[in-house]
């Protein structure tokens, strides 16, 4: 439906009609999904302009073996726990926020750059534009984020929990005012 809204000359009516009963029934989905998120994360996921903003970081700990905080030696965590995090900060359409995404009890977690199908990619060029991005029930007591970019790429997260924090994007300026009056 993305690449179709990229061809405003080749859409119909329907396509539109399509394209917000599509927007509605994850509206929807999206609310049976807000017992099991925190208000910081359901406000990211139903109202955080990412559309159109940027990646600036993806990160992937692998948990299963911390580093000691002694001289002991690193212990193996116990199997089947999900010791994996995923960590991902994006800048706003807007410019005004740092959107920071932190899943815990990662299950999956896979990239696909470039993707298959870019809308706007050049080989060398990095994500591109954050498109679209949907939450999801992934079964088993998992929720399922996948985030789709200009450049195709495609980032699929399937974690237990997640913490999702908002910065200003830039420290506010203050100019002296000694300076105003030269």
């Amino acid at each position: 439906m993305w690449h179709d809204l990229q061809r405003p000359m080749e859409r119909t009516v329907g396509d539109q009609t399509g394209w917000e009963r599509a927007f509605e029934e994850y509206r929807e989905q999206l609310r049976t999904l807000r017992t099991r998120l925190n208000a910081e994360a359901y406000a990211f996921f139903d109202e955080a302009d990412v559309h159109d903003g940027e990646l600036l970081e993806f990160r992937v700990i692998d948990g299963s073996r911390p580093a000691p905080l002694s001289s002991a030696a690193r212990v193996w965590t116990a199997p089947m726990n999900f010791p994996v995090a995923v960590e991902a900060a994006v800048l706003d359409a807007g410019d005004r926020f740092v959107w920071r995404i932190s899943y815990s009890g990662v299950r999956r977690a896979t990239v696909e750059f470039p993707g298959e199908d870019p809308l706007f990619y050049q080989s060398g060029e990095g994500f591109g534009d954050w498109g679209f991005d949907e939450l999801t029930d992934a079964g088993r007591g998992f929720l399922c984020h996948e985030i789709l970019f200009a450049s195709g790429s495609i980032i699929v997260v399937e974690f237990q929990s997640v913490v999702v924090t908002r910065t200003p994007a830039r420290a506010a300026t203050c100019i002296p005012e000694t300076d105003l009056l030269s």
